[in-house]
């Protein structure tokens, strides 16, 4: 009995260490967004300088805009009117 069950701690720890190195793996490999290293692939211009943008913001020029009156903001469906912006605009 006392070796039948060492033989399943063994296995159940013999599964974790290769669920962990598989873990390990998947986070640290490199995927086809990673051409270059500290930049990312999917860097977009601003709008306004052509610098790296760091958010959208909506630019109000929507005709069907929405408004929220939890927040007191105007808002809009159309992702064409929330241009990329740097951190400076």
């Amino acid at each position: 009995m006392s070796s039948s069950l060492t033989a399943v701690v063994v296995l159940v720890t013999l599964l974790h260490v290769g669920a962990f190195a598989v873990m390990i793996w998947i986070r640290v490999r490199r995927t086809e967004a990673d051409d270059t290293p500290g930049r990312r692939a999917s860097t977009t211009p601003c709008a306004v300088c052509g610098e790296p943008a760091t958010h959208r913001s909506y630019d109000g020029r929507d005709p069907d805009q929405q408004y929220d009156p939890h927040t007191g903001r105007y808002w809009s469906a159309d992702m064409a009117h929330y241009p990329p912006l740097c951190a400076a605009h």
